[in-house]
């Protein structure tokens, strides 16, 4: 039943557009849902984890929101060669693994056509990347405050284009980190990232070529800096996500994959009890498929906006006794009326009789307090 199940998940998730039912929308926000808690916790376990094994280390990372360095010659020309060798492919939005959190909205499939043009990892580029990526590992654990592994990548241009999509955050889990390479640099010329740090200072990024720039897309907001005279700014991104231990290795399961749903893995221990991990899918599945029953909507939503933004005007962040005051007076104005109402249709004394009888004692009591 499990891997039916699987199958059929997966198969929906890969609907065209037209095809797609309301539940499937239900069944992506159930899993987002469940991926957000799953994160957290995780994300959180992962932190405490790596501060008891290492010492403090005030991160420019976690107090600016982002980063930025510069390769060497040698690295810049490799970064350069990596990118050139990647050949050009049309973005298919349908192409990710079903474990992995995507992009459903096709108006956003739209704007990454518009604002991007996207390329295809090829040999070159997973044997070469590491060169690149492996000597960062100490400075990302440390700037991150946790062991990481590689969530996703994908290999980008961003078009000349007079219109992006944008600030905005990502919205994703909060501890994903987004690390750009700019083969080319970033600059206002061939195109840039600008982001607000968490001063809220506007910063437009300004980079050599042989540059790169790592930053908390779901804390800061940001947008693709273009123009129609821009060149175009060539990208590779590596997706960073916390783990107990450091793992370079990169990932790629489709250029619309982004980080795993739910932060669980295999392992090479045996583990009793029925917490191995197809258990724990199987589980999950379930749960996904029987979830639908209870959160159902129409339209789909990206994670994020299930998410970690209120609006702090809400009544329920409210004081207690404002609120209190505002429901007692509305309840003292229906009783009012209501009172009103039968007086006028049936009569002063056959109203006290019928409160009497109906309304409870205590009630009556603490009313009698109130207006001595």
């Amino acid at each position: 039943m499990e891997t039916n199940l699987k199958e059929y998940l997966n198969k929906i998730e890969h609907l065209d557009y037209s095809s797609r039912l309301p539940t499937h929308a239900s069944l992506f926000q159930n899993k987002a849902i469940l991926s957000k808690i799953m994160w957290d916790i995780h994300s959180y376990n992962a932190k405490k984890f790596y501060k008891l094994n290492n010492k403090n280390y005030e991160s420019s990372l976690e107090k600016y929101g982002y980063l930025t360095g510069k390769f060497d010659v040698k690295k810049t020309k490799l970064l350069k060669d990596i990118f050139n060798k990647c050949k050009k492919i049309e973005l298919d939005p349908f192409d990710f693994h079903s474990d992995y959190v995507y992009e459903p909205r096709k108006n956003l499939h739209d704007d990454m056509k518009r604002i991007n043009e996207y390329f295809e990892p090829n040999d070159f580029f997973f044997k070469n990347i590491p060169l690149i990526l492996d000597p960062m590992k100490d400075l990302i654990e440390k700037e991150n405050q946790f062991y990481w592994k590689v969530a996703s990548c994908r290999i980008f241009k961003v078009k000349p284009n007079n219109k992006t999509q944008g600030y905005h955050k990502d919205d994703q889990a909060l501890a994903i980190k987004k690390l750009f390479f700019y083969p080319d640099g970033a600059n206002k010329e061939i195109g840039s990232t600008i982001l607000k740090d968490k001063f809220n200072n506007e910063v437009i990024i300004d980079l050599e070529p042989g540059s790169w720039l790592i930053f908390e897309n779901s804390l800061c907001e940001h947008q693709a800096y273009s123009s129609d005279n821009c060149l175009g700014r060539p990208t590779i991104e590596i997706d960073i996500m916390p783990d107990f231990h450091t793992d370079t290795s990169l990932s790629y399961t489709g250029i619309n994959s982004w980080y795993p749903w739910f932060p669980i893995s295999d392992t090479e221990f045996d583990i009793k009890g029925l917490l191995n991990f197809n258990d724990v899918e199987n589980r999950n599945l379930k749960r996904l498929a029987g979830l639908c029953n209870i959160n159902k909507c129409d339209s789909y939503k990206f994670p994020c906006e299930f998410s970690d933004y209120y609006d702090e005007g809400s009544s329920i962040f409210s004081n207690n006794d404002n609120n209190e005051s505002k429901n007692e007076n509305k309840i003292e104005s229906h009783i009012k009326e209501d009172i009103n109402d039968i007086i006028d249709k049936k009569g002063l004394v056959i109203f006290m009789f019928t409160f009497l009888k109906i309304i409870p004692l205590v009630f009556v009591k603490k009313l009698i307090n109130r207006f001595k």
